[in-house]
């Protein structure tokens, strides 16, 4: 069984269990109080409700609210904004960052693994310039956005861990989950850059566009001439990066990352009540 299979099916069986453990965490909350329905209400009875309202949002005049409200509170902040300029950019970074790259690798495995199995090799879906730049991963826009949002998530994670650890703001409770999140979302910035420096070392002579991983390219110069076993250490490092991808994506509904996931619904949701009330 070759490597990308075995990607494939891992990463069906962490998808499967992040859906499974999202299910449970909104059970929890559910057991709380819904505005417009009794305490005692049934779990079930308050997910329908929660479903009905957010069809109806879609489909009503307060969609286009809902849409910037989810945007401009939910995903950029607007308020944080407003109320720390530093917290603020930190939190941008890292998950502005993540979410990029996440989507930048999720229509890249659409480009390189389902379209080509979908149409024939000359169909548009295959030949157009995004899906030939996405196949790329030497092309210059995938090197240096891949090397340049993983420097800026670093930048914000090492500010993060500053105020943290070291600052230690009396605004910020920090337990094991919040360290363990930090030193997750770390090894991921700093293991996907051993996977592109191994990668460009296994893979000689390098291209002609390597020098756009302005990070891995420069590491990689550096070490060539230890002669290390590279097309090995490539391959390690590409499951170590996929394992603790994995690890981020199981455990993030346990801890306080699910806010990520969670909260910019719920403020797009209380934003639009308040901006249509």
């Amino acid at each position: 069984m070759d490597r990308l299979t075995l990607f494939w099916i891992f990463h069906l069986i962490f998808l499967t269990l992040f859906c499974l453990e999202m299910v449970f965490v909104c059970s929890i909350w559910l057991r709380g109080r819904m505005p417009g329905l009794p305490l005692s209400t049934s779990r079930w009875r308050k997910a329908v409700a929660g479903l009905g309202y957010l069809l109806r949002l879609i489909f009503s005049r307060r969609l286009w609210v809902f849409i910037t409200t989810t945007v401009s509170d939910g995903l950029v902040h607007r308020r944080l904004y407003r109320v720390d300029l530093r917290r603020w950019g930190a939190h941008i970074a890292v998950f502005g960052s993540l979410a990029i790259l996440g989507f930048l690798s999720t229509i890249t495995g659409v480009a390189v693994e389902i379209t080509p199995k979908l149409f024939p090799a000359d169909h548009f879906f295959n030949t157009n310039i995004i899906a030939t730049t996405l196949r790329d991963v030497d092309h210059p826009v995938i090197a240096f956005a891949n090397d340049f949002f993983g420097l800026v998530m670093l930048a914000g994670l090492l500010f993060m861990i500053y105020r943290r650890y070291i600052l230690k703001d009396p605004q910020l409770r920090t337990a094991g989950g919040d360290t363990a999140i930090l030193v997750l979302l770390t090894a991921l910035v700093v293991s996907g850059y051993w996977v592109e420096i191994f990668r460009l070392l296994a893979v000689q002579p390098f291209v002609s566009t390597a020098g756009w991983a302005f990070i891995g390219y420069p590491f990689a110069r550096l070490i060539q001439a230890t002669n290390l076993p590279w097309p090995v250490l490539y391959n390690a490092s590409f499951w170590l990066h996929f394992l603790i991808a994995n690890a981020i994506l199981f455990y993030a509904p346990f801890s306080r990352f699910a806010h990520v996931i969670m909260s910019p619904l719920i403020v797009a949701v209380n934003a639009t009540e308040e901006a249509t009330a």
